[in-house]
């Protein structure tokens, strides 16, 4: 099912347009503006409240290649997260999977996002419980075996993101180009990159370093095995769960980072990014994982492509978010709580740096 942006943010927080949308009765509507902390790509967010307070509360989102600096470092001329509700992808997740988006708007040159306030129920930067682990795990095995091989994909109008986008869109040539725009991650993205070169093992420098530049071998290697959906940034901040006719359902935000890819790349942008709050090994993560792709898929899953792609997206965690992960091993003050983990983390991903290599 399509759906039909509205022209401008006015008719969408209308009392009329929200009543419909929602099913409840909106008189009023209030809007001001939202800090988030975990708001990284530069996006604009707004509270929108109803009948004076008393209503319902939904986020508005602003985007644009303006303000958003990962729209420009992925080509997203058209927003690939409103994209994926207007050509109907949103509405076809697995029953496991909230997105919140309710509609969606043109805001000028940029777009509007319109979303249920889920804030209560995201998770907070803590340790995730093991069932809680598991839950997002078996939705993104849902997610995964939903969309698999999926040629509807492809469809152009959705831009979504390639895999050299996935991989680049962290790389030092993001950080120059947008150095000095007033964005701190670019600089922290430089910073990093550079640690990589003497941080690492002269083995994995040489692995690394060429493929963060031109990551078309990587590309090319995991281009061999099946495709899926992606969400690309499955980190703590865009995730959370809420439980609804009985049962808890994962919440998953901000899909502006989605690709048709293999489907471990959703996988290593978890380990990489969760991976101090986790309950259990990143090993039995991947292992949980694998199990209940394996279950869904049937017999559509199969070995000989499951253990490269891994392997080969594993090396491409580390391509995405080796910057980030030398820079929490070693400077960054974020995390100086957590240094040894993170050094501990570090050799981890080292050795899946060896080990997808065999696969170019």
């Amino acid at each position: 099912m399509q759906h039909t942006l509205y022209p401008n943010i006015d008719e969408l927080l209308t009392p009329a347009a929200l009543s419909r949308l929602t099913g409840q009765s909106i008189t009023a509507v209030q809007s001001h503006p939202l800090e988030a902390f975990y708001n990284k790509s530069g996006s604009r967010l707004l509270a929108v409240e109803t009948n004076g307070g008393d209503g319902p509360r939904y986020i508005l989102k602003g985007v644009s290649l303006d303000w958003d600096w990962q729209m420009r470092a992925t080509g997203d001329h058209s927003c690939r997260s409103v994209g994926l509700w207007q050509y109907g992808i949103l509405d076809r997740l697995p029953s496991k999977i909230r997105h919140g988006v309710i509609a969606c708007a043109r805001d000028g040159d940029g777009w509007a996002i319109l979303m249920q306030d889920v804030s209560r129920w995201m998770l907070p930067y803590a340790p995730i419980r093991k069932q809680h682990n598991k839950k997002f795990l078996a939705a993104m095995a849902a997610l995964h075996a939903t969309f698999l091989n999926d040629p509807a994909l492809k469809d152009p109008n959705l831009n979504l993101c390639t895999t050299r986008h996935v991989y680049t869109v962290f790389g030092p040539e993001t950080g120059r180009r947008e150095l000095g725009r007033g964005d701190e991650v670019p600089q922290r993205i430089l910073e990093g990159w550079e640690l990589v070169k003497s941080e690492l093992p002269a083995d994995v420098v040489n692995i690394v370093v060429p493929l963060v530049n031109d990551p078309t071998p990587l590309c090319n290697a995991l281009a061999r095995y099946p495709f899926t959906l992606v969400h690309g940034d499955w980190r703590h901040a865009n995730q959370g769960l809420i439980r609804e006719d009985g049962k808890q359902r994962t919440i998953l935000l901000d899909w502006q980072l989605a690709t048709a890819g293999a489907p471990a790349i959703d996988i290593a942008r978890y380990l990489g990014t969760n991976s101090a709050l986790f309950p259990v090994s990143k090993e039995k993560c991947i292992n949980y994982y694998r199990k209940q792709l394996a279950r869904r898929l049937g017999n559509q899953f199969d070995e000989s492509w499951w253990q490269p792609q891994l392997e080969l997206a594993l090396l491409g965690g580390f391509v995405q978010d080796g910057w980030a992960i030398v820079l929490k091993a070693t400077t960054w003050d974020i995390t100086a709580h957590q240094r040894d983990h993170w050094q501990a983390d570090l050799h981890w991903w080292v050795e899946q740096v060896r080990t997808g290599a065999k696969w170019l």
